[in-house]
């Protein structure tokens, strides 16, 4: 077994072993308690978590890795030498070349029965640590006594009365969202702070008073610090989140209770040390919530200043060091200011600047009141509220500024459109109101662009898999994106994408109903497909079912879309444009198509187009109105179409000849009515259940699949080539190039189905029963020739069939005869019995702009002498031979295809 493979074999096999694993290298190794690392011997902050049973570890002094990593560092040897010693314990036979295939089948389920453990065992620790803490807590809060601490006291805060221990220690109880007390803070006299043991403090706070009315919210790092920002501010909430990792936390729980109040981040300014982590952890906290941040000039907390300048200094410089987060702004120079000069250094009150408030954004020019000697402050209205967040740039390198509005809502405005008709029409498109006066819109204008130093954000217009992390064709992002990501793309069907249930009741109500029903199974397989084709490079394809309409069509493509969202509100038409189609499957890049009923208004010569836009992942090269040309649009789709008919019969019934390489792209399956219909008394009973369920139970397992697919891209990877050569094998080799083409089709289907067993909880067995038949049944209608030579062959018996009595003359011709019409060759009886065959002699003409219509005529010609029909002249690189001599024309030759129809038996 190589390297590589050995080290995949081992990481997917040791999946929720590695404590024991470990162990027996000579690593006892509890879970989630801090002790000595194995590998540096370092004697604290060392952790074993062993997240989703992967053997993880974080050390201060060695870092963080897997298990694998860990062997390594214990026995000091290399990677490869560690993965045999753990396949040693855990039975792999490293003289094999490929892990048991009954061993990769357990992984999945071992790795979510691990997790589904670890998930029961945190909450059952989270109980048992809450019980423990209750009793501790209850056995000091007897022994408290209200008053006025000595550690405030130094810190000139008086007049507050806390619980006291009979030290002098502050006892302070900490709160999490629900009001529940889960930890507690005890500080000594002589500021000595610690957490009694087993507190819970991530997102758990000290409130220090509680107004009736809540419109702001202060949220601090410390008690002290907490209790200053109060007297600064007694009207607002005021909270201490004990530490600055916890400030985010805190400030998410208050976010989600004060929708519209302020949150302001009392930062501490750590500026003596390598890392400001009381200003970074406080700007995350108020990125993440859209809250401010007030600093200190200098380094300290705002019980710093309060001592050095008293309270009224306090409040002009807790304004004054107050600031919105954009990104990664770095505070200017004239912020960083002495503590004792800020007087000094306020901005000159007659400049105008752009105030931003709730209500809006304001354009302030102060002027100067003569009389009074008073500044007066005019103002005119810019716009209603909104601020830019970020810059962005997409993947043609085409540059916008981000702003947000709303609550939380965010637009990409493209560089190029700042300020001008496009640039406003597009903010109003999305409810953001702005000033009609010119004069005014170029100030805002200047404002927005103002904003460059912000963080970078990836901008693009495609659904699908985009910097490590999936987007839905709503905008909603699954998984961690390696650069945070805005979608700027617009889907018709954006709406649907809502969930409704869990996976688990999708799969109860939903997936369950289409066990047994090969159809079903089928199109749920395709819809599973979507997202693993942008993981596996596999071409775009559709499947069209057909039937009568009570076949269960509609329920069928229903279950399927119901993965993803509302099956109603995904549901798009054939009818339209194919630059409508285009723009439907950019915003469904590596995601579901859902078009339904395809003879509904759709004009066929435009669904002939759409089809062939839609599958060929290619849009139509376009020029730019500044010179040069658009960058090409692309994407990979899977699609599922319903109908009344086949799209072959649809077509040709309107005159639209379809190419068999079509055909390969949209599967045409005809369906039939489901045969296992569970506890269902009746077929329509079940369909019914079916279509009433998918409407309450949509979007979360698809959601949960594409998580999944995210943290398992090798897994499906490997599936969809596994499936491959099992159907590379199955093919015959003497099927025709459509039908071994197809196969890959069927293979990605299969592989969705096999890996997304996770999701649908069906048996390995039943998914291959399925799609083999399914694939049994659209043979049966597609055929297992070569069908590109079947439709030249229909199509050349055609034009003989209708045309060879009336524009082939007979031979030998008379010139006294009628004259032929539109003449196409000549006809001669090779022999005298009336079994004799017919040459037909095809001028070259005809030949090529009516017989071989929409095909190479080369490509017609050879596809025609493989079967027989043309006869290839011995001499010569062509097909064109030469008819008899034609006494009507001197006696003279001329060259003709030579061909003669095939009795039935022969084709």
């Amino acid at each position: 077994m190589g390297s590589i493979d050995l080290i995949r074999a081992v990481k997917l096999k040791a999946n929720g072993q590695w404590q024991g694993i470990l162990s027996a290298v000579g690593a006892d190794l509890p879970v989630n308690t801090h002790t000595a690392c194995p590998g540096c011997g370092g004697k604290d902050r060392f952790r074993f978590d062993d997240k989703d049973g992967n053997g993880t570890f974080i050390c201060n002094q060695c870092g963080a890795g897997d298990g694998l990593d860990l062997v390594q560092r214990v026995l000091g040897v290399g990677v490869t030498e560690a993965a045999k010693e753990v396949a040693g314990i855990i039975g792999i036979d490293t003289r094999s070349d490929h892990l048991p295939a009954r061993e990769q089948i357990s992984v999945n389920g071992q790795q979510e029965s691990h997790r589904a453990a670890q998930q029961q065992n945190e909450a059952r620790d989270a109980t048992e640590r809450l019980k423990l803490f209750t009793a501790r807590y209850s056995s000091l809060l007897s022994q408290v006594q209200q008053g006025e601490a000595s550690y405030l006291a130094g810190k000139g805060l008086t007049g507050f009365m806390l619980p006291l221990l009979p030290d002098g220690s502050i006892l302070i109880p900490l709160m999490n969202v629900t009001g529940t007390i889960t930890g507690a803070q005890m500080i000594k006299p002589d500021g000595g702070k610690r957490l009694l043991t087993d507190s819970t403090k991530k997102g758990s706070y000290y409130p220090v008073n509680a107004p009736e009315c809540v419109s702001e919210v202060i949220i601090a790092e410390g008690l002290a610090t907490a209790l200053t920002c109060h007297l600064i501010r007694p009207d607002a909430l005021t909270v201490a989140a004990m530490d600055a990792g916890n400030l985010i936390h805190v400030a998410k729980h208050f976010r989600d209770q004060y929708a519209r109040a302020t949150l302001i981040i009392a930062a501490d300014n750590d500026a003596d040390n390598t890392v400001n982590t009381g200003r970074e952890k406080a700007e995350a906290a108020a990125w993440a919530v859209n809250g401010q941040v007030t600093i200190p000039a200098t380094s300290g907390d705002w019980n710093d200043v309060y001592q050095a300048e008293g309270l009224d200094a306090s409040v002009q410089a807790f304004n004054q060091g107050m600031y919105q987060v954009q990104g990664e702004t770095e505070m200017t120079s004239s912020v960083v200011i002495k503590l004792d000069d800020h007087r000094e250094k306020e901005r000159d009150p007659l400049i105008p600047f752009v105030d931003t408030r709730k209500e809006g954004l304001y354009y302030v020019t102060p002027k100067l009141d003569k009389e009074t000697g008073e500044i007066i402050r005019p103002e005119q209205w810019l716009s209603d509220p909104m601020k830019p967040v970020a810059r962005g740039m997409n993947e043609y390198e085409e540059h916008y500024l981000i702003v947000e509005y709303g609550r939380g809502k965010t637009k990409a405005l493209p560089n190029e459109g700042l300020g001008d008709r496009e640039g406003w029409k597009s903010l109003r498109r999305t409810g953001v109101n702005v000033t009609a006066k010119p004069a005014m819109r170029n100030i805002l204008s200047d404002w927005l662009d103002s904003h460059r130093h912000l963080e970078t954000w990836s901008i693009t217009h495609k659904s699908g898999w985009h910097k490590g992390a999936y987007i839905m064709p709503d905008g909603s992002v699954i998984g961690t994106p390696d650069q945070p990501v805005l979608f700027n793309g617009q889907s018709a069907a954006a709406t649907a994408y809502r969930v409704s249930g869990t996976p688990q009741s999708w799969r109860d109500e939903v997936a369950r109903l289409a066990d047994g029903n090969i159809f079903m199974m089928f199109a749920i397989g395709a819809a599973l497909a979507a997202p693993m084709t942008g993981i596996t490079m596999a071409d775009s394809f559709g499947i069209h079912i057909y039937a009568q309409s009570t076949a269960g069509k509609s329920t069928t493509a229903d279950m399927a879309v119901s993965l993803y969202g509302h099956p109603d509100l995904q549901r798009l038409t054939w009818y339209g444009t194919a630059y409508g189609i285009a723009n439907e499957a950019v915003a469904h890049n590596d995601g579901l198509l859902y078009l339904d009923e395809v003879g509904q208004g759709a004009d066929p010569k435009h669904v002939y187009k759409s089809a062939y836009t839609l599958f060929n992942g290619k849009g139509k090269i376009q020029g730019a109105k500044d010179g040069g040309n658009r960058p090409m649009e692309n994407w990979r789709t899977v699609a599922i179409s319903t109908g009344e008919k086949d799209i072959e019969t649809y077509l040709l019934n309107a005159g639209v000849k379809v190419n068999a390489g079509q055909l390969v792209r949209l599967l045409n399956i005809p369906i039939e009515r489901a045969v296992e219909l569970h506890e269902c008394e009746s077929g329509k009973h079940h369909a019914d259940t079916i279509k009433v369920n998918c409407r309450a139970h949509y979007g979360s397992a698809g959601r949960h699949w594409i998580e999944y697919l995210s943290a398992h891209k090798d897994e499906a990877w490997e599936a969809y080539h596994a499936a491959q050569k099992r159907w590379n094998k199955l093919i015959p080799a003497n099927y025709g190039e459509q039908v071994h083409r197809a196969s890959d089709r069927f293979a990605m289907v299969e592989a969705a189905l096999l890996t997304g067993r996770i999701i649908t909880g069906w048996s390995e067995q039943d998914c291959r029963d399925a799609v083999q038949a399914v694939f049994n049944v659209w043979l049966a209608e597609f055929g297992t020739g070569n069908k590109e030579i079947e439709q030249i062959v229909e199509q050349a018996t055609a034009f003989l069939n209708t045309y060879g009595m009336s524009r082939y003359a007979p031979l030998p011709y008379d010139e006294r005869d009628m004259p032929v019409r539109d003449l196409a060759g000549y006809r001669e009886r090779k022999g005298g019995h009336d079994d004799a065959p017919v040459i037909f002699y095809t001028l070259p003409s005809a030949f090529k702009q009516e017989m071989a219509k929409g095909f190479n005529a080369e490509s017609f010609a050879a596809a025609l002498t493989t079967i027989g029909m043309l006869k290839k002249p011995a001499k010569g690189k062509g097909y064109q031979g030469r008819t008899p001599r034609l006494k009507h024309l001197g006696n003279t030759q001329q060259r003709a295809y030579v061909m003669m129809l095939i009795p039935d038996e022969e084709e």
